[in-house]
C-alpha cells in the first residue's frame, strides 16, 4: 500500500468527513489500514481453530470457528455486509424503527448489528429460541473494527 503524505491524508480525510462517512477516529482508521486485510491470525491459534484466526471465547460453547482454510473473515463479503458502517447503521434504523426504540449509534450497538448481519447472512431468519454462535474468528474482527471501551463484552446467549 501506498504511504500518503500527512497533508494529503488529512485533506481526503476531511473531504470524507464533510460527505457525511463517520467520525474523524472512524475515517482515520480506515485510512490507516486495507479494509482487505484480515485481522492478524492469533499468535496461537486454539486447536479447535482451522482458519488460524480464531482466538479462544469466554465460554466453550462458543468456542467455534467457520471452518475454512481461507477464514471467513478475509472474504470481500464480509467485510461489505459485517463490516460497514453505513450497513450496521441502516440496521440499526430498520430495527428501531420495527421496535419502535430511539436510534442508538453507540459502538455496543454496532458490534451487535455486525453480529446480526453475519448471522442473517451465513444461517438466515434466527430468532427466540433459535440462535447459533457465530464463530470465533468473525467475532474477534468485528470487535477489532468497533472494541468495548472498557474491554467488556457480552457473552452469547440462547434466548
Amino acid at each position: 500500500m501506498a504511504t500518503l503524505h500527512p497533508a494529503k491524508k488529512d485533506n481526503i480525510l476531511v473531504h470524507l468527513l464533510s460527505m457525511g462517512r463517520g467520525s474523524l477516529d472512524f475515517t482515520k482508521k480506515l485510512a490507516d489500514e486495507d479494509p482487505n486485510d484480515p485481522e492478524p491470525p492469533a499468535e496461537e491459534a486454539p486447536d479447535w481453530c482451522k482458519c488460524r484466526v480464531c482466538m479462544p471465547m469466554s465460554s466453550e460453547e462458543e468456542n467455534v470457528c467457520c471452518k475454512r482454510v481461507t477464514c471467513i473473515t478475509s472474504y470481500t463479503s464480509f467485510a461489505n455486509i459485517c463490516l460497514d458502517r453505513d450497513i450496521w447503521e441502516v440496521c440499526i434504523k430498520a430495527r428501531c424503527d420495527i421496535r419502535a426504540d430511539k436510534f442508538n449509534f453507540s459502538g455496543e450497538s454496532f458490534r451487535k448489528a455486525a453480529y446480526r448481519q453475519f448471522a442473517l447472512w451465513q444461517y438466515g431468519k434466527l430468532g427466540r429460541g433459535n440462535r447459533k454462535v457465530i464463530p470465533a474468528c468473525s467475532v474477534r474482527r468485528i470487535r477489532a473494527q468497533y472494541p468495548a471501551s472498557d474491554g467488556k463484552y457480552m457473552d452469547f446467549r440462547v434466548s
